[in-house]
């Protein structure tokens, strides 16, 4: 039974304790459910990386890398949050980089790929980056991949007669034919002007030709070009070389390297003049501008032709669904080494519904130098059946500056219009970008169809250097049938220097609000203002704070910098100020030079001053309740266990006295127990008075 009792008064403790710690805990646990997302991306537009583990487009050696983070809580940008992110090179190697997110929710870090290495291995290969923030407890992150190395890389160039047929020897006043391979690890096509030179022996020039807007397609596929270039006849014979370079597209008639020039050698001799001719033409890219679209409706397919060769070429190019024929177009005079676009439009309505592969091909030519490039294919469409006509399909319209030219530091307000153009009611992000760096991203959450929003950006130009930006707008919808209106290019802006001002000197009070505008007397208010330096001087000043026109409290403001802010508290008591209402004011001294002295004093709103009140349980927050009932269940808890363990250790100290009634002792010395002659008790004969009654007038136990 004793232990019963022991056990239960132990539990009431703890059952106290727990309970506390439940009520404590509950809010925390209720505000830990989050919807929170984190999308890592590049620069490289328009394959960025962005969404869930999505890749990114290529990066030479020597570039720049921006990454960035968007962080949102569903749906909306989170500021001031740290992302870290992760960078690992293709050979283990790796380093960690933080940054916080900006009003858009978005972090940045850059760094730069190395342009010169021991061992390409450490360079050249896959990069992985991982990006993760902490919100509310939980851990979110996202990763991305993407590759380095030469963008578009010369694989090798042989010298070749007409028939193809490697050759070492070409004579005065002929020409010597040449077979370039190349490749591009872009995402996507990519133009560039191959730079051909011929020198003989001594080093001397002998001939230069310049390929300009060579289009490469993506995805490493090898490119085999065929040129020729005349032997002058003032050329020296013996040995020649020729050099082969790829270069970006020029700039003022100058590029820079994709990669590092090829080249080969070849004899000069004084006989066995060549006249050299090549016939070939490639499909390079071809682009349809759906993969999945209803029967009925037209998918667009454009293709990229170009004249690999070294003569004029008219040929015809057909498209195909599967073996059916979609359309031929005709090309006229294609000029060596030039391109065009052909259009082609499959018009689904009679097309069953399923998967069918797009295929353009050119018909081989005579003679042809490389026909493994005259048959495109391009992937699937996806021909769905007709459902009710719904269309998701977003436009930017238009984009509007404030400005075309500001000052570095100045703000440039950006006007967005986006129409919904299709049937339903959709929720889109729209961004815009100088050049390629992104400026902010807006949320539109519901905008109905045939209905148009105008969303305004702003551009915070203080960390801008001079220079000339593009602005842009790209909105991105998923399903949108039609992307070609999704971005839209406003102009060019230019960012200047700001010429030096005159000095100014002008401190502001901005704001004063105290803590509670009902207070009781004898409280402490809290008046906080807010103070700017408005002028180019560091100042230094006075601020006082007032109730009506009685002094609060002056603080001292010491060396205020030009355009900063400063919060100052005002400790208002109210233990002898009268019942009534208090216009709260605060006014800060004139500082030398000041011309504009109005925006010194802001005046607030009215502060009640009451005699004090017990508030009614209504008013006492819910909180403190619980925790004036819980502190009320431990204090009752811990009584009830220790009046029980009083009576246990009562119960048991009569026990042992009842036990004890035992002769005397002779080698004590004195009676085993006693019995008090006042309250009649009987005790222990070691004590001298009665510990009930605390009498001294205890007998002998008879």
């Amino acid at each position: 039974m004793d232990t019963r009792i022991k056990q239960l008064a132990l539990t009431l403790i703890v059952m106290a304790f727990l309970l506390s710690y439940t009520f404590a805990n509950m809010e925390v646990i209720y505000w830990n459910n989050t919807y929170g997302e984190i999308d890592l991306f590049t620069q490289k537009e328009p394959y960025s990386g962005k969404g869930p583990n999505m890749p990114s487009d290529a990066f030479g050696p020597g570039k720049m890398v921006i990454l960035y983070a968007l962080v949102t809580d569903d749906g909306v940008p989170l500021q001031n949050l740290l992302v870290t992110f992760f960078v690992q090179s293709p050979n283990g190697t790796s380093f960690t980089l933080t940054a916080s997110t900006n009003t858009g929710g978005i972090a940045t870090i850059d760094f730069t790929i190395p342009q010169k290495c021991v061992n390409e291995s450490e360079v050249f290969g896959e990069w992985f980056v991982l990006a993760n923030v902490l919100i509310e407890d939980h851990v979110f992150q996202d990763t991305l991949t993407f590759n380095v190395n030469w963008i578009i890389k010369l694989i090798s160039v042989r010298t070749i007669d007409e028939n193809l047929t490697y050759r070492t020897s070409f004579g005065i006043g002929g020409e010597v034919g040449l077979e370039i391979t190349l490749r591009s690890i872009a995402m996507h096509m990519k133009s560039t002007m191959l730079a051909i030179v011929i020198k003989d022996e001594t080093g001397v020039p002998i001939n230069y030709s310049g390929i300009r807007d060579f289009e490469v397609p993506s995805g490493e596929k090898l490119v085999f070009l065929y040129c020729k270039l005349p032997i002058p006849k003032w050329a020296r014979p013996g040995k020649a070389t020729v050099f082969i370079s790829a270069l970006t597209a020029p700039v003022n008639q100058s590029g820079v390297s994709y990669c590092p020039a090829i080249s080969t050698n070849f004899s000069i001799t004084i006989y066995e003049r060549l006249t050299i001719t090549f016939h070939d033409v490639a499909i390079v890219n071809v682009a349809p501008s759906a993969e999945s679209v209803e029967g009925g409706q037209l998918v667009n397919i454009d293709a990229v032709i170009q004249n690999e060769g070294t003569d004029v070429e008219s040929f015809n190019v057909s498209a195909y669904y599967e073996d059916i024929p979609i359309e031929t177009l005709e090309i006229t005079a294609l000029a060596p080494y030039s391109h065009v676009t052909l259009n082609f439009t499959l018009d689904t309505s009679t097309v069953n519904v399923g998967n069918y592969t797009v295929v353009v091909s050119i018909p081989y030519l005579v003679n042809e130098a490389d026909i493994t490039d005259n048959v495109f294919v391009d992937g699937i469409i996806e021909i769905k059946s007709k459902l009710p006509t719904i269309i998701h399909d977003i436009a930017i319209t238009d984009v509007q500056i404030s400005n075309n030219s500001i000052y570095i530091g100045e703000l440039l307000q950006i006007n967005v219009s986006v129409t919904n153009k299709g049937t339903e009611t959709v929720a889109f992000n729209v961004s815009t970008y100088y050049d390629f760096s992104l400026i902010e991203t807006l949320q539109v959450s519901a905008l109905a169809p045939d209905t148009q929003t105008t969303l305004v950006f702003v551009w915070n130009t203080s960390s801008m250097k001079e220079g000339f930006y593009q602005i842009s707008a790209s909105a991105t919808l998923p399903s949108d049938i039609d992307v070609s209106d999704n971005t839209c290019i406003d102009g060019i802006v230019q960012v200047i220097a700001r010429p030096p001002l005159p000095p100014i000197h002008d401190v502001a009070i901005l704001s004063v609000s105290p803590s509670k505008t009902l207070v009781d007397i004898g409280e402490v208010v809290n008046i906080y203002v807010v103070v700017r330096n408005k002028g180019s001087h560091v100042e230094s000043f006075d601020v006082t704070a007032f109730y009506d026109s009685n002094v609060v409290e002056s603080l001292f403001v010491n060396g205020l910098q030009p355009g900063s802010e400063i919060s100052l508290v005002f400790y208002w008591n109210t233990r002898n100020v009268a019942e009534g209402n208090y216009t709260l004011s605060a006014e800060a001294s004139a500082v030398s030079g000041e011309l504009d002295i109005e925006n010194n004093r802001f005046v607030d709103d009215v502060v009640w001053v009451r005699p004090w009140v017990f508030p009614a349980v209504g008013e006492i927050p819910r909180w403190l309740l619980a925790l004036l009932f819980l502190l009320a269940v431990f204090i009752v808890a811990c009584l009830v266990a220790a009046i029980i363990f009083g009576l246990l250790w009562r119960r048991e100290r009569k026990k042992n006295g009842q036990r004890g009634r035992q002769p005397i002792y002779p080698e004590v010395g004195f009676k085993r127990s006693k019995t008090c002659s006042v309250c009649g008790k009987e005790f222990p004969g070691v004590y001298t008075f009665c510990p009930y009654c605390f009498t001294f007038h205890g007998k002998d136990y008879e």
